[in-house]
Parts: C-alpha cells; structure tokens; sequence
C-alpha cells in the first residue's frame, strides 16, 4: 500500500494523459498512416532481447505489410539492432503515448502490454481506465510458481500465450481467464533458440531475484544469497574443474539484482561477471554447456535446447518468504536436472555432468518431453496466425503445437 501512495502522482499523470490524448490518438488513427491498423510491440521500454523483439523480428522480415512500431529508450545498448528492422518510437515519448492509445494491438511481454508505465498502466486497468487496442501479452517467462496477480480479473488481457503444454493446462484450469485468451503457442524467442543453439565451454550461473523486500546495499552482504554464491565462486574443487576441462563460468544474477553485482569478486580470469548491458541472455544461453540456477524460470529456455539444468537451491524458506510461491511445478518431479542443497553436492553434480560431456541424461529428457510436447521454430508463427485471425474479426482458435509423425 505504501509504495502504491509513493506512485500516486505516476497514477495520476497517466489517467490524465491517457484522457487529455485519447481524441489526437482518434484523429490520428484516421489520418496519419503511421498510426492506423498499428501494432505497438515493447518489453519494459529500455530492452529488446525478449519474446516482444523476437516477434518485432519475426513480423519484419515475416510479415512486412503489418503496420509496427517497436518502442525503446534512446539510450538503450540494443536500440540499434532494433532500427535496423524498422520503425522505432522513443519510450514514454509524446509519440509513444498517442500510438498507445492509437494501437489496434498491444504487444509486451511485461504487463500491461504496451504502456508508458507498466504497474502504473496495470493498476488504472484495475479501475477501467483502458486503451482502445487488444492487449497481447507473449510473457517474460513460463510460469511455474503462484502469481496471484496474474489471474483473472486481475490482469485482463485479449491474448496471453504459453510456452509449455504443462503450463498451458494450468493456466486454464486455475487463472480463470475467458475461452480462448490462454494459447499454447510456446514462446516466440524459442524459436531463435532452436536456430542458434551452440556450446562452447561455459558454466552458466544465473540466479533469479529474492523480491522487492530482500536487502539491498550494504545490508546484501549479510544475506544467503550473497555469501552462497560468492563462496561458490571462489570455490577451489570449482576453480580445478574450469581448468581441467578448460571451461569459463559465466555468472549473471537477474536483472532485478544487477545493481549488487559490483559486490561480487571473482578470483580467475575463467570466472566472469555479466552486466546486462553487455551480456545478452539469450547468447549465454545458447553458448552455455550446462545452466546452474537456483528458482529462475530461465532453465526453461535451456531445457528447451536439452541442456542439462542443476538447481542449487540453499535456501528455500528464506524464497519463499520474499518471493512467489510454490505453483504446479515441482523441481524434484519435473525439474529437468537433480536439485542440490550444499555447495559440495553443487560441485559434485557440476563434475558428474562434465563425466557426461555435458549431455541431459535420459530420467531429465523424459521430463522435458513431457513438458514440452514438440519444440520448434514455429512459436512466431503461430502467435502471428492467431494475431491476424482477431484482427480479421474471426474466432481466434488455436494453434497448439503438434508433434511430428514419426
């Protein structure tokens, strides 16, 4: 409640905009063909390396005759690579308020879709004030634990595609969302995924965040998360392994907890500390021999190449209290990796995969089978064909992925 009074001139200032523009936004739709049969397609604002880019790509070198405009900071390190594809809008721009209440569709993958202010947009959705164009949200990430405020009503949305099969079914029969809004269409950035899977030699370490509450500044240095990872790092059995099987390990902790990386120290040159901006999630993905995390829905994105996954999870409780709950998915049931509670069995499980040469072991491709029924380089186009279904005004039906026939 504190933090919502602290945001009340952000609400303000944007119920009012979203009220004074809303008639230049009506004019311009009509006579600016910039602005007409638009889909606005956007991340936080200050990113392009997501679901939302991947689709952005897609529709350019895919679908030229869609009229879309990608919206990014101007000081964003990945704009450039987004001009290059086509037309941009300056983030919470004059322009970017007009095309968002101008848009006929609403692409993120943040909610909600679009909007100059994500959580400001997301509450003033609560209470009816909304834009005129079909909100699409392609999601960061597949979700696996409870999100209370990701359910209907709460977030009210026309599209909202999901990335597994074991997912999707627990989206539709708990997230009460009307027929049809909830689509298994998988992810659009898999697609990339599967095109340009590639090791070469790196330990991925990328833990998720702990919530808005965890301590932060000085007071980090005192949490678990700090002292577990930091010992792993200087690690001895660890630093032996990168050296024997010449291997760089690569960590990078959620975006959420970048601003205390400069607090980490790393004591080899193998050793790398990833900023976001100069680190791109996706190649470290691909590049990566194996994936470590703790609780992020990023081991997804691994499984989907089949590479193994270990989750070092030292502190459950201590999760739990600051972050979302425990959904569907159960680590030990349907991980696609062994779960390790201590750094030594951290170490031992980092060595037996190097034994394995770093290949997902059949117990974990069962799983991942499991979960994802078919893995492809069609999660775009599906997403695009139901896109066009609703804006031809037609039953959105479905795309659902359809395993091969053998």
């Amino acid at each position: 409640m504190l933090n919502k009074l602290k945001r009340l001139p952000v609400y303000l200032k944007n119920g009012f905009l979203l009220v004074v523009l809303r008639p230049a936004a009506a004019i311009l739709r009509k006579t600016n063909k910039k602005y007409r049969h638009l889909w606005l397609v956007m991340e936080r604002g200050f990113d392009a390396r997501d679901n939302a880019y991947w689709f952005f790509r897609y529709l350019r070198q895919r679908q030229p005759q869609i009229n879309t405009c990608y919206v990014i900071d101007k000081e964003s390190p990945d704009r450039p690579k987004v001009e290059e594809l086509g037309s941009t809008v300056k983030w919470r721009s004059l322009r970017h308020y007009l095309m968002y209440l101008a848009a006929d569709f609403l692409i993120s993958t943040h909610v909600q879709p679009g909007a100059p202010d994500l959580m400001a947009y997301y509450h003033l959705r609560q209470i009816g004030i909304k834009p005129r164009g079909r909100e699409i949200f392609l999601q960061h990430g597949i979700i696996k634990d409870e999100m209370m405020w990701m359910r209907y009503p709460r977030l009210k949305v026309d599209f909202f595609a999901s990335g597994g099969k074991m997912e999707y079914d627990y989206l539709v029969s708990e997230f009460g969302f009307p027929e049809g809004v909830v689509q298994y269409t998988g992810l659009c950035r898999f697609d990339n995924l599967i095109r340009g899977n590639k090791s070469s030699g790196e330990i991925l370490v990328m833990p998720t965040w702990r919530g808005s509450d965890y301590p932060q500044g000085e007071q980090f240095y005192e949490t678990a998360f700090y002292r577990q990872f930091q010992s792993m790092l200087e690690n001895p059995r660890l630093l032996r392994l990168l050296e024997e099987r010449d291997l760089k390990l690569i960590f990078y902790p959620h975006i959420e907890l970048q601003k205390e990386l400069d607090k980490f120290k790393s004591p080899s040159e193998r050793i790398i500390l990833a900023g976001w901006r100069d680190y791109d999630v996706q190649q470290l993905l691909m590049r990566c021999n194996v994936l470590v995390t703790d609780y992020s829905s990023v081991f997804f994105d691994a499984g989907y190449m089949e590479k193994p996954v270990i989750y070092y999870q030292f502190d459950k409780e201590e999760f739990r209290k600051y972050h979302y709950q425990e959904g569907y998915f159960s680590y030990e049931k349907h991980g696609f990796g062994p779960v390790v509670l201590t750094e030594d069995a951290l170490v031992d499980a980092l060595y037996e995969c190097a034994g394995h040469d770093f290949r997902m072991q059949q117990e974990y491709r069962d799983r991942l089978d499991a979960f994802y029924p078919v893995r492809d380089e069609l999660n775009c186009e599906r997403t695009y064909r139901i896109l066009q279904r609703m804006a031809e005004g037609k039953p959105r039906g479905a795309e659902k992925p359809e395993p091969e026939e053998q």
